[in-house]
């Protein structure tokens, strides 16, 4: 009998886990199976993690979790595993049009990942197909015709096909952030640099210390996570005191000198997502639309003649011009035709800092600003084109990933595809109205200081770091937190498991910005093996192949289920 492994057992390694048995079922095939994740919370893996500070929001609302559908009943190895609900179910999800859209904690997500897990592994464990190992995989090789894996606890296997379901892995540092953790390690004891904002846990003695001043590097989700780890504590905390704005105020209990300092290369802040359904649904193109939209890109991807990303902005440009035009009064007064609004709409996706009286003003305060984007999610005052672009494109996001991942358009023309969405995703992937209206409160209370966050001119001292704006004014600290998560670039990854693959010749970049070359079915691209190698990965290291892999959804999606229905037709 074959045997098989599946390395990484966070939401992607679950489903596919998942997926293979129901297929081997199906096919009454059999597979010895050995499952290695490191951790403790099998199901949830680190992102997801059950332990994990309450302040670590989700920035997809509960409502779209809808995606999480329940795994229905079968047999493994004569025995039957049950069901599990649907998150909707197992969190008791219950919400009208007009309710402010609800994000759960991370932790929330990942007891609902682990508990589906635990009602897979009570069954499993009793079955002689099935092994768990809590072990690092820290290298693999290809030799007669077998996998080799080896552990970090130096323990060997022989396996027949593997696939790698590994999320998140350590990338290394670029220059400027290797010179300020070693500023940090060699001066004084006071001067202190965090490399990565994960676990929050970290920051436990920073949060309760009567005087600080912390720069974070970075002005994004991540960094709202610290934020919010930060100023949770015995000092203070946030209240809602407006349900139907979510406008919010920082409680302070005690006095505390803390100053929070974010930059980052532009300085511009996310944009909330709109506040409910019903203020959702006028930016949702409907089901003819992204079947439009779907055949469009689709049939632009496979013409020899596609050498740039026109084909994907005129598309998106097309869309987002007629729902802007259906907004009517809730957009920005203008006279503008289908045509011109098309027109601006493509400028501004090929260039982020395009002026046009339509699109919203960023050299205004970062306050005013934050405050006007959460004012566009409530509906309370005309909709700029840019907002209105941003939400458009998170719906169009699902079909535009699953329709140009694997295509056979040129690397460099999907890097740029790539660099537009994740430019996109100050919209795209914005934070509850809630987390924007802390970040106010936190400046109403003197607390988060905007003053340095648009490329602030940094350097080193003896004190720490000083930080210089564009006006002349200074601050100066002794800590530093990076809140920046790298992509998953795969020559700058450092994990042991993948500089492995990497020196072994088992897999090779799609693009040297990119991620790992793969077939349509997951499997590997090979330098010097052939296309048969039985090495199969899925998720996030495949960026470049695949298009759109940190979504959550993305885990319990299409291509898993395609993945395993192939695989296990090859058994």
């Amino acid at each position: 009998m074959k045997n098989f492994a599946i390395i990484g057992i966070g939401p992607r390694g679950l489903y596919a886990l998942e997926m293979l048995l129901i297929n081997l079922n199906k096919a009454n095939k059999k597979l010895n199976i050995t499952i290695f994740e490191p951790t403790a919370h099998e199901g949830a893996g680190p992102v997801w993690d059950i332990n994990q500070a309450e302040s670590n929001w989700v920035n997809i609302h509960e409502r779209a979790l809808s995606g999480l559908k329940a795994r229905p009943s079968f047999n493994f190895d004569s025995k039957i595993i049950s069901s599990f609900p649907a998150y909707h179910d197992w969190s008791e999800f219950n919400q009208t049009q007009e309710d402010p859209d609800t994000f759960p904690s991370r932790k929330k997500i990942g007891q609902y990942l682990h508990e589906r897990y635990l009602a897979l592994e009570t069954v499993l464990k009793t079955s002689k197909f099935f092994k768990k190992v809590n072990k690092e995989v820290t290298a693999l090789d290809y030799q007669d015709n077998l996998i080799k894996l080896s552990t970090n606890e130096n323990q060997t296997y022989n396996l027949d096909a593997i696939l790698i379901t590994i999320g998140h892995q350590p990338t290394e540092l670029s220059d400027e952030m290797k010179q300020w953790k070693h500023f940090a390690e060699t001066e004084k004891d006071n001067i202190q640099f965090y490399d990565n904002p994960y676990s929050v846990c970290k920051f436990e003695d920073l949060k309760n210390q009567k005087t600080n001043t912390i720069n974070i590097r970075g002005f994004g989700l991540a960094m709202i996570d610290v934020m919010r780890a930060l100023t949770i504590n015995k000092f203070g905390y946030f209240k809602v005191i407006d349900s139907h704005t979510l406008k919010t105020e920082y409680v302070q209990l005690k006095p505390q000198n803390l100053s929070l300092v974010p930059f980052s290369l532009d300085g511009k802040p996310m944009a909330p997502k709109p506040l409910n359904q019903a203020i959702d649904d006028w930016y949702k193109p409907n089901n003819e639309v992204l079947s439009a939209f779907k055949k469009e890109i689709e049939l632009a991807a496979k013409k020899d003649t596609t050498n740039n990303i026109h084909f994907l902005i005129d598309a998106i440009s097309k869309i987002a011009s007629h729902i802007y035009l259906s907004l009517q009064d809730r957009a920005l007064p203008h006279n503008l035709n289908d045509k011109a609004l098309k027109l601006i709409i493509s400028n501004w996706l090929q260039d982020n800092n395009y002026k046009h009286g339509l699109i919203q003003k960023t050299n205004i305060s970062t306050y005013k600003l934050i405050e006007r984007y959460i004012q566009m999610g409530l509906g309370k005052i005309p909709v700029s084109l840019d907002y209105c672009v941003g939400q458009v494109w998170r719906h169009c996001q699902p079909t535009l990933y699953a329709s140009l991942s694997h295509s056979l358009l040129d690397n460099e023309v999907i890097e740029d595809i790539i660099k537009l969405d994740d430019h996109s995703k100050r919209y795209s992937y914005g934070p509850p109205i809630e987390s924007m209206q802390q970040m106010l409160a936190l400046a109403d209370a003197n607390i988060l200081v905007f003053d340095f966050v648009d490329n602030p001119d940094i350097k080193t001292t003896n004190k720490g770091w000083k930080l210089t704006n564009k006006d002349g004014d200074t601050i100066s600290t002794n800590i530093m937190i990076n809140s920046v998560l790298d992509a998953p670039q795969l020559l700058k990854v450092n994990a042991p498991l993948v500089t492995s693959l990497l020196k072994n010749d088992l897999i090779q970049p799609i693009h040297t910005k990119l991620g790992i070359d793969t077939l349509e079915n997951g499997q590997v691209i090979s330098t010097i093996k052939d296309h048969n190698l039985p090495i199969f990965i899925l998720g996030r290291l495949c960026k470049g192949s695949v298009i759109g892999v940190d979504a959550l959804l993305e885990c319990f999606g299409k291509r898993i289920e395609d993945w395993a229905d192939a695989f296990v037709k090859k058994v």
